[in-house]
């Protein structure tokens, strides 16, 4: 009977899967790509991707991970990335955090009109007796 081993826990996010955490992903999942649902092939190149990404509220942990091609990963990470952008963007918009982008707002302010200069005068004039 084989032991039982519990779920990995990154200590932080930037916390990488070691290589033994890596291999029961990719077992578990019986070396499908959870993007595209395509057989990952020996020699091919896959990641071990989070399902719910971290900047949008995954965890760092065993069970939010899933093998993904690199190629397919790239494409995911820039839709995470749009997201949280977006999410961002609204939430900030109904706090009061971002500016309002009224045209009033960017209106120019008028300058002053220009008024006639007066002519130069000498400092110093010669006085003559």
């Amino acid at each position: 009977m084989a032991r039982k081993v519990g779920e990995w826990f990154g200590k932080s996010d930037n916390a990488k899967a070691p290589p033994r955490v890596r291999q029961r992903i990719y077992d578990r999942d019986k070396g499908v790509c959870h993007l595209c649902k395509l057989q990952i092939k020996v020699g091919e190149t896959w990641q071990a991707d989070h399902v719910i990404a971290l900047i949008n509220g995954g965890k760092n942990a065993e069970s939010n991970l899933a093998p993904a091609h690199s190629h397919c990963h790239v494409g995911k990470t820039a839709l995470d990335v749009k997201e949280k952008a977006k999410v961002a963007k609204v939430r900030a918009k109904h706090t009061g955090v971002q500016k309002p982008s009224s045209k009033l707002a960017r209106a120019k302010v008028a300058k002053p009109p220009l008024t006639k200069s007066l002519p130069p005068r000498r400092l110093y004039e010669r006085i003559e007796p």
